[in-house]
């Protein structure tokens, strides 16, 4: 597995997230610097299951690793691949941008083991 960009963390995996100054909810995943249009790559080799557009998460792809393992990368400015496309890691997918629930650009990246959402940087560790 490889990081999806070069990356500075804005937001960590697990932090509360305010509203009104109250925390409502938990940031479940890992937010990651970027410029609209800089590169986001595939995290392993995969299969593209789903590439769309929602309210909340932005343009998103998502990517179907085999044995339980999914990963999504939200708030892209423009998407790369279409579903059903095979990809490697280190594939480009995607480019950072600012679409959906964002205060900017950057590359909000999810890692979904089964039905649980886990801290992207753990699995990293462990398939290094």
């Amino acid at each position: 597995m490889v990081m999806p960009r070069p990356y500075r963390v804005t937001s960590e995996f697990g932090t509360g997230r305010e509203f009104n100054g109250q925390i409502s909810s938990r940031h479940m995943g890992l937010d990651l610097q970027g410029f609209t249009g800089d590169t986001v790559v595939a995290a392993a080799d995969g299969v593209v299951a789903l590439v769309d557009g929602f309210l909340y998460a932005g343009n998103l792809v998502y990517l179907n690793h085999g044995g339980g393992v999914v990963s999504g990368y939200f708030h892209l400015s423009e998407q790369l691949v279409e579903a059903g496309d095979t990809v490697t890691a280190g594939t480009p997918i995607g480019r950072v941008g600012a679409t959906g629930r964002v205060t900017g650009p950057h590359l909000h990246w999810v890692v979904r083991y089964g039905s649980t959402t886990v801290d992207p940087r753990s699995l990293l560790a462990l398939v290094r």
